[in-house]
């Protein structure tokens, strides 16, 4: 375990540092407020306006049932708020043939003033603001980022307070002095939901010595953490932290473990500010404390053994997601592995007194359990891609048939798991192989049901709603018929869904915007 400073950072660390220092000065009152709200919502078990049960809340996210991909920082993709139930009588709204590419990511914002939130849309080459006006979904405005659809960005795109938010142009090309840009992006009219979208600042990582980043998560001060693909010329990637303002407090370059890679998947942040980055070599635990920035501790795991290694499948497909929490409880990270039959793999966070470990294994290894219905299916993608959706100790993976098309015949499964306090182990508790969930699957806790969308051999998409406690489907609604890719409006590419306080639904086509609304009673 290796990670150093490098002495433009450290200079620039110094800088930095003494400029925060002016400020907070100048508003000790602000500072004084902010930091006794960060402890406030760290001190005890203070959860988010929506869920009493969800995780502590990072008090930075919007105030929004869903401001960050896979939900809340522990990346559980879980929520209280009830879906849509097989009761429920529903319309279904489609924006398509939106500017772009694959995979978009969508968030709700902050309420407006007036009541409303938008919808906060990112893909390959655009961000978009929309609305429903109450017959269609409606582009309010769109900013392009990046010209080439074919690069990747929009993935990791992180909201916050007061409508401001952050994505980025990954362009890394250093010969001709192309690197990539962070954007801080902000309404032009404060508390308009009409507003047009602009930027407010950029952060170019170039300057700061700094290789391809394409991976970003908002701790619980508020700033952005972020790692960087693997730079194979000075044999290291890159670990730091960046202020609102976009100044780069800090950043240490970890060495390398040969042949590894390390720019797949997300970040997950836990309530003390340390955050989760797995590799294809090792599961990596960083901390921070303000002032220092460096590797907790590794768990060496070969997440590729057997499993393809192609463009976008080389070791875990999973971002970390965070099991557990309060004093006393098993505390565990989750993640998948890229073997050529996956397996769940679950990581001690805080490792008990007691623990005897596995033998042969690294310590902080808790358990590993083969996943059913999970099979290799292309050199090209990982079958598990979409992160696990965890809800207490219990936790829910599926299939995934990739994000450039896939056939009405396709890989199905759908299963769930439970963490067994007494026993130390991963348990199977069901398994589903008739459903195909192509995205990440989204748990309600108040309507019992995962969801998730897919395709059946009729060439029709479905959205779909599986019993927890069971596993059966209780939520089968048609969504329409395969179109040809990329105009695919129905399309699950691997995104996340999305339940408002309503109990209306959204997700991401391929090029589209779709919203399952509930319709309420004529007597309502």
């Amino acid at each position: 375990m290796i990670c150093v400073k490098g002495l433009n950072t450290f200079l620039s660390e110094l800088h930095t540092r003494r400029i925060l220092l002016s400020k907070r000065l100048m508003k000790k009152g602000i500072l004084i407020a902010s930091l006794l709200l960060t402890l406030i919502y760290q001190s005890g078990t203070a959860q988010t306006s929506f869920c009493p049960d969800d995780p502590p809340l990072n008090p930075w996210l919007a105030d929004s049932p869903y401001p960050i991909y896979h939900r809340n920082n522990y990346a559980q993709a879980s929520t209280c708020i009830p879906g849509i139930t097989a009761k429920d009588s529903v319309r279904i709204k489609v924006k398509d043939n939106i500017a772009g590419g694959t995979s978009p990511w969508i968030y709700l914002s902050d309420k407006y003033p007036n009541g409303e939130r938008v919808i906060l849309y990112s893909n390959s080459t655009h961000v978009f603001k929309f609305r429903d006006d109450g017959e269609k979904l409606v582009a309010i405005d769109s900013l392009k980022i990046d010209g080439n659809p074919y690069t990747s960005f929009g993935y990791n795109f992180l909201l916050t307070k007061n409508n401001v938010w952050f994505t980025y142009d990954p362009k890394y090309r250093p010969k001709l002095r192309k690197f990539t840009t962070l954007y801080k992006l902000t309404d032009t009219q404060p508390n308009n939901p009409d507003s047009k979208i602009k930027v407010v600042k950029t952060l170019n990582f170039g300057d700061h010595g700094i290789n391809k980043v394409t991976m970003y998560s908002l701790n619980y001060n508020g700033q952005i953490v972020f790692y960087s693909h693997e730079d194979k010329k000075q044999n290291i990637f890159n670990v730091g932290i960046i202020d609102q303002d976009l100044n780069l407090v800090s950043h240490i370059k970890c060495k390398l473990l040969p042949g590894e890679k390390v720019n797949h998947n997300s970040i997950a942040v836990d309530e003390t500010n340390a955050f989760y980055i797995v590799s294809t070599h090792r599961l990596m635990q960083f901390t921070w404390d303000n002032t220092v920035l460096k590797m907790g501790w590794e768990a060496k795991y070969d997440f590729v053994k057997d499993g393809p290694t192609g463009k976008w499948a080389n070791g875990s497909g999973t971002t970390p997601t965070l099991m557990g929490w309060g004093e006393g409880k098993d505390k565990l990270v989750i993640v998948a592995d890229g073997h050529a039959n996956n397996n769940l793999v679950a990581f001690w966070r805080e490792i008990p007194s007691d623990w005897q470990g596995l033998s042969g294994r690294d310590r902080r290894l808790a358990d590993v359990i083969k996943i059913p219905y999970a099979k290799s299916f292309s050199k090209k993608f990982q079958s598990i891609e979409n992160s696990p959706t965890v809800y207490g100790y219990d936790v829910a993976i599926a299939q995934f048939n990739g994000f450039l098309g896939y056939k009405c015949k396709n890989y199905k499964g759908v299963q769930k798991f439970r963490w067994d306090t007494e026993q130390d182990k991963l348990v199977l508790q069901w398994a589903n192989d008739k459903v195909n969930m192509n995205g990440v699957l989204s748990y309600s806790s108040g309507s019992n049901l995962v969801y998730g969308s897919g395709k059946e051999e009729d060439c029709n998409y479905y959205y779909y709603g599986l019993d927890w406690d069971t596993g059966k489907i209780a939520l089968r609604l048609l969504l329409g018929t395969k179109r040809r890719f990329p105009k695919d409006p129905f399309y699950d590419q691997g995104v996340n869904h999305i339940i408002d306080e309503e109990g209306n639904v959204y997700f991401s086509g391929s090029r589209s915007l779709v919203k399952i609304e509930k319709v309420k009673p004529v007597n309502d």
